[in-house]
């Protein structure tokens, strides 16, 4: 299994990592929401699209002629930071899903064009979308240098369900392709914790398992760093129904939980 670290994370040296208030007063972290048009607050869903375009710095991804594809995008800006420097892109989610009044996914690329990040030519000319059922990936997306998801494999049935589509997508990367995801991750428990068809919180040992699968596949995972932060922004914890001014914490049903981001490297392993 993968080895754990447990010094505090940071996005200069960026890996596998729970989200922290320390995080959002580095220099790197407002220099990428000037990327997103975003001023900074602190809340985890912003982390997650700066965790992400941080990993693809990392790694020297963000450059012209890389190519990607995303799983779950929903609205995220993430794709015309993507297109902006360069890359190829192709952007996935399911089908549109009547909720009540709600409808939760995507119908076309245009829901990832966001004004003053990328210009439009740029954008439609580098930026595609595709329906995809995260459950049923098609033999048919091609191969890429990197993957993303951010929190969406969390909801599409069950721990396993989740589990099984990291190691699935992974196939669309090329050698040496990297994978980012992340995830909802239970602060409260390594034992009970929440799992119903629409939403489930992961576990450390959860991840863990994971790691040692992706191992066993022949692909690397980076360090797993469990270590939380102590600023007040840590220890407050939202309550339902979340008033997502600070939002690093949030109670679902009796579990606290947080965000995890994670990177694996295709065919990289020990």
């Amino acid at each position: 299994m993968g080895m754990t670290i447990d010094t505090p994370p940071t996005l200069r040296d960026v890996g596998s990592q729970l989200c922290t208030a320390a995080q959002f007063d580095e220099f790197d972290y407002d220099r990428l929401c000037a990327e997103i048009k975003q001023l900074r607050v602190y809340h985890r869903k912003q982390w997650e699209y700066i965790y992400t375009l941080r990993m693809l710095e990392r790694f020297g991804l963000l450059r012209e002629g890389v190519s990607g594809v995303g799983f779950g995008c929903g609205r995220e800006p993430i794709a015309a930071v993507m297109a902006r420097y360069g890359c190829t892109v192709l952007a996935t989610d399911i089908p549109p899903v009547e909720t009540g009044d709600t409808f939760f996914g995507s119908t076309s690329v245009e829901n990832y064009f966001y004004p003053g990040i990328c210009d439009k030519e740029t954008f439609l000319r580098r930026v595609s979308f595709r329906g995809v059922n995260m459950n049923e990936l098609p033999d048919d997306l091609g191969t890429f240098d990197f993957l993303w998801s951010c929190c969406a494999f969390e909801h599409i049935g069950s721990i396993e369900a989740g589990l099984r589509f990291v190691l699935n997508a992974s196939r669309f990367l090329r050698p040496g392709g990297v994978a980012i995801h992340t995830t909802e991750y239970n602060h409260s428990s390594n034992d009970a914790t929440f799992e119903t068809p629409v939403l489930s919180l992961y576990r450390r040992r959860d991840l863990e398992g994971l790691a040692a699968r992706v191992e066993a596949a022949g692909d690397r995972i980076l360090t797993l760093n469990f270590t939380g932060g102590d600023l007040p922004q840590d220890n407050y914890v939202d309550l339902p129904p979340y008033a997502q001014k600070t939002h690093l914490k949030l109670l679902i049903e009796q579990y606290v939980t947080t965000s995890f981001g994670f990177a694996i490297v295709k065919g990289a392993g020990p």
